[in-house]
């Protein structure tokens, strides 16, 4: 079993938590964030931050299905394109049911935010002076995010 350096094991964090890590790689990093002080809490943070994402995408599509028809009719206009399919964005778009597009948004939103913070926290060593801009525009980042949901949940109710 390889040791894991710092960055390797947070490049794998991601993948540890969407289960696609090997078997020998998963003991790897989970003795690395045993006896690394600097990986476990960045690893806590982050599977917390990815169980909210997951428990509020999942809390609110629970009930929502796709029109009927969609998946024939979506089935039928494949077979009826010749050659490669070309997809369009707002092909795609307009397939999907609007119950399900907002907390998509929000979540693609709430994951990027969290991997900003995850490279920012690698990149920007604390107690930097001139890390004060960095840490305003996060703190304008995450206002902003919660703005968005709120207006997304108000939105879709």
């Amino acid at each position: 079993m390889p040791n894991l350096k710092c960055r390797e094991t947070k490049k794998l964090m991601h993948v540890y938590l969407d289960g696609d890590l090997s078997p020998d790689r998963e003991d790897a990093l989970r003795a690395h964030l045993a006896r690394c002080e600097d990986c476990a809490p960045v690893f806590e943070r982050l599977r917390r931050s990815e169980d909210a994402v997951r428990s509020h995408f999942a809390a609110s599509v629970v009930n929502e299905t796709a029109p009927s028809g969609f998946w024939d009719g979506l089935s039928e206009r494949l077979e009826a394109r010749p050659g490669r399919v070309r997809w369009r964005t707002q092909d795609l778009i307009e397939r999907i049911p609007r119950g399900v597009l907002a907390p998509a948004a929000v979540a693609a939103v709430l994951m990027l935010a969290v991997w900003g913070m995850e490279v920012y926290e690698t990149a920007v060593p604390a107690g930097n002076g001139e890390s004060a801009p960095v840490r305003k525009e996060l703190a304008q980042i995450r206002a902003s995010i919660l703005d968005m949901e709120a207006e997304l949940e108000q939105q879709w109710r």
